[in-house]
């Protein structure tokens, strides 16, 4: 989903979580939200492929461009970012 659907859907107060995964691509991290059922909706351009962020800190401040949620990280790949 586009930036401007999920800041949609946190308005509508269907968001809860958000998760910082490694991209399984590209040599980068991704993003997906979850709703209140755990039903994940990732973050993607507008051609519908899923942004790719070079860092956690980049990832993590475009997730509050669209929702103040708790966020969790994927820390198994994390050793990418040394």
């Amino acid at each position: 989903m586009t930036r401007s659907e999920l800041q949609a859907l946190y308005r509508k107060g269907r968001l809860h979580a958000a998760e910082i995964l490694h991209d399984p691509m590209l040599p980068g991290w991704i993003v997906e939200f979850r709703d209140e059922d755990g039903v994940a909706f990732e973050l993607t351009d507008t051609l519908g492929c899923p942004l790719s962020f070079s860092s956690v800190s980049d990832a993590r401040e475009f997730i509050h461009t669209i929702a103040d949620c708790p966020i969790q990280e994927d820390h198994l790949y994390r050793f990418f970012e040394r």
